[in-house]
C-alpha cells in the first residue's frame, strides 16, 4: 500500500471514529462492528489491521463516502484544526457523491454547509495567525472601509461575528461587491445559505422573489464552483500567514 493511500485510509478511520462518538450513534458502532467484523475469524493469528484493510470497501460501501480529499490542508500545522478541516472536506465530498440522496438540491445544500465550515475555520485561522492578539484583530476589522463592525466586549476571536470577519477578509483579498469580481460576494452567500434550512433553499432556488441574491447564486452554483471558492480561500490563507 502506498504512503498516500495509507494516509487517506487513516483519515477515513478518524472520520468513522468521530461519527461513532457522537451522541445517539451507538447503533452506528454496533452496525459497523457487525458489517466489518462478521467475516473475521476470531481465532485467526493474522494482524487485525490486515483484516481491516481487506474490509475497507465494506466500510466505504456502508458509509457511502469518498476518502479522497479535494483540498490539501497540509500547510495547517495545528493538528486538531487540520483534522477538523479534512473531516469537513470529506463530509463535503461525501455529499457530492451521495448515491442514496436523489435530490441534487439537497446534496448541493449539504455540500455548501460543509464548504462553509471549512471557510469559517480557515478565516479564523488566518486572523489568529496574522494578527496574534485580540486587540490587533479588532483594530484591523474596524479599519476596513465600509464595515459596520464596532468593537463591544469581544475577548477572543470567537466572540467576533463571522460576518464581520468574512467582510474584512473579502475586502482584503477580493473586490468585494464589485461588478468585476463576485468571489467575495459568493463566499458571503455561503454564510447566508448556512443560515437557511434545506427547505427554504429549495424554495429560494425555484422562486426568484423569495431572496434574489441567493436565488441568483443558486441558479449558477455547482459542486465545482463551490469547491473553487473553498480552494481560493485556502490558497489565500496559505500564502498570507
Amino acid at each position: 500500500m502506498s504512503k498516500e493511500k495509507k494516509e487517506q485510509l487513516t483519515k477515513l478511520l478518524d472520520f468513522i471514529f468521530e461519527i461513532s462518538q457522537e451522541d445517539g450513534n451507538q447503533w452506528f458502532k454496533e452496525e459497523l462492528k457487525n458489517r466489518v467484523f462478521r467475516d473475521i475469524n476470531p481465532y485467526s493469528n493474522k494482524n487485525l489491521l490486515l483484516d481491516l484493510k481487506k474490509d475497507t470497501f465494506k466500510i466505504l460501501d456502508f458509509l457511502n463516502i469518498s476518502p479522497e480529499l479535494s483540498i490539501d490542508y497540509s500547510f495547517i500545522k495545528h493538528t486538531l484544526l487540520r483534522k477538523r478541516l479534512e473531516l469537513d472536506n470529506l463530509r463535503m465530498e461525501n455529499a457530492r457523491y451521495d448515491l442514496v440522496e436523489k435530490d441534487e438540491m439537497l446534496r448541493l445544500y449539504n455540500y455548501i454547509i460543509n464548504a462553509f465550515y471549512q471557510i469559517e475555520n480557515l478565516i479564523n485561522f488566518y486572523y489568529h495567525e496574522k494578527y496574534k492578539t485580540i486587540e490587533r484583530i479588532l483594530a484591523h476589522l474596524e479599519s476596513i472601509e465600509g464595515t459596520n463592525f464596532k468593537r463591544k466586549e469581544e475577548r477572543n476571536l470567537g466572540d467576533i461575528t463571522i460576518s464581520a470577519k468574512i467582510f474584512a477578509f473579502n475586502a482584503t483579498f477580493y473586490k468585494f461587491k464589485s461588478k468585476e469580481d463576485y468571489t467575495g460576494y459568493n463566499i458571503d452567500s455561503l454564510r447566508l445559505i448556512r443560515n437557511e434550512s434545506s427547505h427554504r433553499i429549495t424554495r429560494i432556488k425555484s422562486i426568484e422573489n423569495e431572496n434574489k441574491r441567493l436565488h441568483d447564486f443558486l441558479k449558477h452554483a455547482t459542486f465545482d464552483t463551490v469547491l473553487a471558492l473553498v480552494r481560493g480561500v485556502a490558497d489565500k490563507v496559505k500564502d498570507n500567514v
